[in-house]
């Protein structure tokens, strides 16, 4: 196997601890698996980021006959040593589960009928997923503010924080009701439980722990990962950070180590690799201090829509759930094999929601399944909340809705007729970019649902500074999945503020459809 210099230095480090910033495609599992077979007198944990990387990397591990290592995701580790088993679990807690803890909790402690709303469920719900995430240990006034610093809010959701005291003591009695079993209990939950526990969590018996998308880790991960008395490599791409909706902290920028660089990409070639830093630079730097730094190898990758041979399998990524669903319906009458990354029913653009949502527009509530939905009483106080809220998933069926009205039983129909569940025969493959990071495709059309040079300099779309990385960053990941051609969506890099283009509005809820 023929290494880069930068792996080379990495594999032969001296260093105890260090951290590796690594570009789309450049070898990073390959240069810890060979830093891990030179380094066999360890015992190593490689933390994966979820369960498929997981089974990758197990079979990668028989190749390379690493018996030294083994492999996991932080929710495995801490499910088996924190007896996780013992709970009832869930992904997410229902909207009625909170509202049922809440209203007992005030029946039973304050004596009166208190029935909490849909935006203070909603509140309380992204609170404890925050703690959840969070390495803070004491549920007061702390807690909030982290939040506040960390979450776009509106004069709503801040107002109902001002009461601190009550929304504490909810948190509280929702999170006991987890510990006992009263209700389900999320993944995040039993994390954090392990993390709490130090005398489980503190000493797992490793000698080098090895964490994998450092980037998009969250804070009670590298809590666990830190209080280890080892050496520890965090490997990611700062440039690939897109999860601060879930919470996730760039461990990269966090942790003080000596750091190494892989800036070499095997996937696509290195004019548009330098192409595409060039132009990103351009947006980079009208936000921050950020620059990247990217190579490919010789082999081309061909820019532009004429590139793109459709007679051949290629891949479609959009930004969101709705930028999707127009590329959708303009495929769809093609005679081809369809698939979806992450499953069909994975996507909101056709479940129970959409069909709830429907049907409280057409102000037929009894055939409305989703309980969230029955408590509204139409479609434009539902898109308040969701406008309150910063639900993205909400507004983008509300979209999707009012763009396409009955249509979208027949997009459906369509859409299912054409449906492969075998990737390897599909002809077009739909993802939004989430669904696509980890992944690579010959062909990619990326749709035009992208943040653009107009939007940054909109000052009525007031995007934070970490938003509007992000946003970039979402960019990168969509381009970088490409090998051989790619039509990219315009950054409108042309672009001069005008007074006249503040009509122009930019979504920066951080519950962005996946």
């Amino acid at each position: 196997m023929i290494l880069t210099k930068e792996q080379e230095k990495i594999i032969n480090s001296d260093k105890l601890s260090f951290k590796i910033n690594a570009v789309a495609g450049s070898g990073k599992t390959t240069t810890l698996l060979e830093y891990a077979k030179k380094n066999s007198h360890l015992k190593i944990l490689y933390l994966a980021y979820n369960k498929s990387l997981q089974t990758q990397l197990q079979e990668k591990l028989k190749e390379y006959k690493l018996s030294h290592m083994s492999v996991s995701t932080i929710h495995s580790l801490a499910y088996n040593r924190i007896q996780a088993y013992q709970y009832n679990l869930c992904h997410d807690l229902k909207v009625q589960t909170i509202e049922k803890v809440i209203c007992h909790f005030e029946q039973y402690n304050n004596q009166k009928q208190y029935y909490p709303t849909a935006e203070y469920i909603a509140l309380i719900k992204d609170l404890i997923n925050f703690y959840c995430n969070s390495s803070l240990i004491n549920l007061d006034s702390k807690l909030l503010d982290s939040y506040k610093k960390q979450s776009d809010l509106g004069a709503k959701i801040l107002e109902l924080l001002s009461n601190e005291r009550k929304v504490l003591s909810h948190i509280k009695e929702i999170l006991s009701a987890m510990k006992n079993k009263l209700i389900d209990a999320t993944h995040d939950f039993y994390l954090k439980m392990f993390f709490l526990n130090k005398k489980i969590s503190s000493n797992l018996g490793y000698d080098l722990i090895l964490v994998d998308e450092a980037q998009d880790i969250s804070d009670v991960m590298i809590g666990v990962v830190e209080s280890q008395d080892c050496r520890r490599i965090y490997v990611g791409d700062s440039f690939q950070q897109i999860y601060s909706f879930r919470f996730a902290t760039n461990a990269l920028n966090k942790i003080d180590l000596p750091a190494y660089d892989l800036s070499k990409s095997f996937r696509f070639g290195d004019d548009f690799a330098k192409s595409l830093a060039n132009d990103l630079n351009k947006l980079y730097e009208l936000k921050s201090s950020y620059k990247l730094n990217i190579t490919g190898i010789e082999s081309p990758t061909l820019i532009g829509k004429n590139h793109i041979d459709l007679n051949k399998p290629f891949c479609v990524i959009a930004r969101t759930t709705f930028g999707l669903i127009q590329q959708l319906v303009h495929f769809i009458h093609d005679n081809k094999k369809i698939y979806f990354e992450g499953g069909y029913n994975s996507y909101s653009f056709m479940n129970q929601t959409v069909y709830s949502i429907f049907y409280l527009k057409q102000k037929k509530n009894d055939k409305i399944t989703i309980d969230e939905i029955k408590d509204f009483d139409s479609i434009y106080d539902l898109e308040q909340f969701a406008k309150d809220t910063k639900n993205q998933d909400y507004l983008n069926v509300i979209k999707f809705i009012n763009a396409y009205g009955d249509n979208i039983f027949e997009i459906n129909k369509k859409i299912k007729a054409k449906l492969t569940e075998k990737k390897e025969l599909a002809n077009i493959i739909f993802t939004t970019t989430h669904k696509a990071k980890g992944l690579e495709y010959e062909q990619v059309i990326m749709a035009d649902d992208f943040i653009t040079k107009k939007e940054l300099l909109n000052p009525k779309n007031k995007i934070s500074y970490l938003k509007a990385i992000e946003e970039l960053n979402i960019y990168y990941v969509a381009a970088t999945r490409a090998k051989k051609a790619i039509k990219m969506a315009d950054l409108n890099l042309s672009y001069t503020y005008n007074e006249n283009d503040e009509t122009t509005t930019y979504s920066k809820s951080r519950f962005i459809e996946k």
